[in-house]
């Protein structure tokens, strides 16, 4: 046996449906986030379930940043997502999951009509807008941060406009506030918007009234306007929250 079919012996196989390569555009994948899922799905087989960032970018040729685009494009388009499992010793750990992807090509194969199905999966005008504000989210907070989202930082955010359905405008405040006191973490981000959750404060016009109740409460009790004494004050703690 030569070197080169030795070579791919022990490398191993990996298997890929043929439903998928022949329909991957049906279910709005592109081509490099085929190429991205067909190295994860390589990794996995080899018993990988999280391949490094550096181990993707290696086997695709992508940049770092346009390897997290694409990781990010996969779970905003709800065809993967992060998942944290559990060992047999209690020790948690992630892993890259596609069993959303698989149900789109489940639905997929149970139409009648592929061509249908493709129209009503293409966004219309409106879901247009809302995908701009998502993306808008996800840019201002690498922006702030100074560097790529790692995958599990993209998915703690897409669970805060999917699952918890934070507006991306409140997400941003949220964000300023963070940025304000210096904390760049997504965890610090979370307490802001739980706060806001608990006390009712849904909107943006919410958290600058809640921004005034505070400066009025701390101002000198002759300083402080009617209005302001007749009407309920708020106190969250946006500044204190524990890191």
């Amino acid at each position: 046996m030569d070197k080169f079919a030795k070579t791919l012996l022990q490398t191993g196989q990996t298997s890929i449906p043929n439903y998928l390569l022949k329909n991957y555009p049906k279910i709005g994948m592109s081509s490099n986030q085929l190429i991205i899922y067909l190295q994860i799905k390589r990794n996995m087989d080899m018993g990988n379930y999280f391949p490094d960032i550096n181990e993707i970018t290696e086997s695709t040729g992508f940049s770092q940043n346009k390897a997290y685009q694409v990781l990010h494009e996969l779970i905003q388009k709800k065809l993967m997502r992060i998942k944290t499992l559990n060992d047999r010793n209690g020790q948690s750990f992630d892993v890259y999951d596609f069993s959303l992807m698989y149900d789109k090509l489940s639905e997929l194969s149970h139409q009648s009509d592929n061509s249908d199905y493709e129209i009503n999966v293409k966004p219309n005008s409106k879901d247009t807008m809302t995908e701009s504000d998502r993306k808008g989210v996800f840019n201002q907070i690498e922006s702030e941060f100074g560097r790529p989202l790692s995958p599990i930082e993209i998915e703690t955010i897409n669970q805060w406009l999917e699952e918890d359905n934070y507006k991306p405008k409140m997400i941003e405040l949220a964000l300023r506030e963070s940025v304000l006191n210096q904390v760049y973490s997504l965890k610090y981000i979370d307490r802001i918007l739980i706060n806001w959750e608990k006390a009712n404060i849904k909107t943006p016009a919410d958290v600058e009234r809640n921004r005034r109740n505070r400066e009025d409460k701390f101002k000198p009790s002759g300083q402080q306007n009617n209005s302001s004494n007749n009407s309920p004050k708020t106190d969250i703690p946006l500044f204190k929250i524990d890191k």
